[in-house]
């Protein structure tokens, strides 16, 4: 007992020293064990935010892969739940499909009119959408109701799977839901659908006559058939001016073509024939607008008089065409 109240006395300060570094290091565990959990509610508490605050249901199988949320992030309006969940299964298929390779059954759940527009052959649809979407590795996705029957998908790569932790690039589709009797089908690429007009506009004894427009998010594509009855050969437009040609909706808003895209001898149309135009609009998709014309604002009836001019330039003789949509 006197040897260890001697050795006490005469090592007390690093005794003390060493209890201190004792109670420090409890001390420091303790608050990093506090503050690891504040931030982990912290976490929790904020996912909860943000799962509440966009109505989102999150399936069971996988988190990350399906997330869906059940407002247009358009309108902001409610999605009914039992077409969102229909409409989300046949995605969801989608995907699966193409995740495990099977291109025939992915390209069978595409609309026939996405397929000839679009992907004419299995080929296509692999060399187009497959590789650039995909490129042969798995990929989760998640999916929000961006207006109607469309919706935006995001395509991440599936880290798990690939095993590449650096995987973050997103790319991006929008795809539409079309009902086809008993069954849902889909379009992709940004393709919207397509609509069977068969408006027909007779003015000069020109006949215009408007068989499908093919919508897509950024722009359309209205085929049109033109007759020229008249006894001269006919230009539609001469091409030189993006606003001469343009679509014009329900409150006057134009819509200038793409003239660098149209082929411009469908433009020159000779007397008793006919063409078929295709024409390309500067007008992204919205279910809230209404097209009411097809404007060619440069109509030229007398083509072989204006194709002798030197100075086309000072060629003033137009006629404007309104062509009803």
């Amino acid at each position: 007992m006197y040897n260890l109240i001697r050795f006490y006395n005469q090592n007390r300060k690093k005794i003390f020293k060493i209890i201190l570094i004792i109670v420090l290091i409890i001390g420091g565990i303790q608050l990093f064990n506090y503050f690891a959990k504040q931030s982990n509610n912290s976490k929790y508490e904020q996912k909860n935010v943000i799962n509440n605050n966009t109505n989102s249901v999150i399936n069971d199988k996988n988190e990350s892969q399906e997330l869906i949320s059940n407002k247009s992030l358009i309108s902001g309006g409610t999605v009914d739940s039992t077409k969102l969940k229909k409409d989300i299964e046949v995605i969801n298929e989608f995907v699966e499909y193409c995740n495990k390779k099977d291109f025939y059954s992915a390209y069978n759940l595409l609309t026939e009119d996405c397929k000839e527009v679009m992907f004419p052959s299995i080929q296509d649809f692999y060399d187009i959408y497959y590789l650039n979407i995909f490129g042969n590795e798995n990929r989760l996705h998640t999916i929000e109701n961006w207006t109607g029957n469309t919706y935006q998908i995001r395509y991440t790569e599936d880290i798990l799977s690939s095993g590449n932790l650096n995987g973050n690039e997103t790319k991006q589709d929008y795809i539409t839901v079309i009902k086809n009797k008993d069954e849902k089908k889909l379009n992709i690429n940004n393709y919207v659908g397509r609509n069977k007009s068969n408006k027909e506009t007779n003015y000069k004894n020109i006949k215009v006559n408007i068989t499908t427009i093919d919508t897509y998010m950024d722009y359309e594509i209205y085929n049109l058939s033109v007759q020229n009855n008249t006894k001269n050969t006919i230009l539609l437009d001469t091409g030189n001016d993006v606003n001469s040609v343009y679509l014009l909706d329900s409150k006057n808003m134009k819509y200038q073509f793409f003239n660098n895209e149209i082929i411009q001898n469908t433009l020159i149309i000779k007397s008793e024939f006919a063409n078929n135009i295709q024409i390309k609009f500067n007008n992204s998709y919205s279910l809230n607008r209404k097209i009411e014309k097809i404007v060619f604002s440069k109509l030229i009836l007398d083509y072989d008089e204006y194709s002798k001019l030197e100075n086309k330039d000072l060629y003033k003789d137009f006629y404007e065409y309104r062509v009803n949509v």
